[in-house]
């Protein structure tokens, strides 16, 4: 065959080659300067050959004898994480720092202490509970309330008031159109009840459980 030389392997190649390059071994022009021993290597899309290193998809150097894994490298702070501590999402660690070195404070606490909850099984079969903090909690539909309630429409905008104060919890209705229930009695208007650990609290037809932190 004209402009083609055979190896001893059969295979035909073009004769501007020096060896054929679909041998082990072979060379795909006579200008390659690319060492026979990369044919034993390894390539992944996306990765730099070096050395004796791995080398895995996404990462573009090696340095040593590093091992890179899909998707690592430090955080977007620069600060690279301790293996040795472990993180929770969503909470920001105090000992981070930003792109410029400042850094990052943690996300503010909630500014009073939690004394209680209050915890419903008529909202929701599985329970939903909310948080009681020490001082003023009110309790309605309204956005605005420190608990808000919006799947209850026969709750009121701003339904109740438990207050914490000298170690006592309170509870009182706002002048509401279907009342406040406190184990099943209906509270005077404006009138504070003492709460105690275990009671339960109807307002209009949701129904909770109170629970103080002792």
């Amino acid at each position: 065959m004209q402009g083609f030389n055979k190896c001893s392997n059969g295979h035909f190649y073009k004769e501007d080659l020096t060896v054929c390059p679909y041998c082990p071994g072979g060379n795909t022009s006579k200008s390659s300067n690319s060492s026979n021993s990369d044919l034993d290597k390894t390539m992944i899309p996306g990765a730099t050959q070096g050395g004796d290193n791995t080398q895995v998809f996404g990462h573009t150097s090696m340095s040593g004898d590093q091992t890179k894994v899909f998707g690592g490298g430090s955080a977007q702070s620069g600060a690279p994480r301790d293996l040795n501590r472990t993180y929770i999402g969503g909470v920001t660690d105090s000992e981070e720092v930003d792109n410029s070195g400042n850094k990052i404070e943690s996300a503010p606490r909630a500014p009073r202490k939690i004394v209680g909850w209050i915890i419903s099984y008529s909202l929701d079969p599985m329970g939903v509970d909310y948080r009681i903090f020490e001082g003023s909690n009110t309790i309605g539909r309204n956005p605005g309330n420190t608990i808000t309630i919006s799947k209850d429409v026969t709750i009121s905008g701003e339904h109740v008031n438990i207050l914490y104060r000298g170690g006592k919890f309170w509870i009182k209705d706002k002048m509401t159109a279907n009342g406040t229930f406190l184990n099943k009695e209906e509270l005077e208007v404006e009138k504070a009840c003492e709460l105690h650990d275990k009671d339960e609290i109807r307002l209009g037809d949701t129904v909770f459980k109170f629970k103080t932190c002792e």
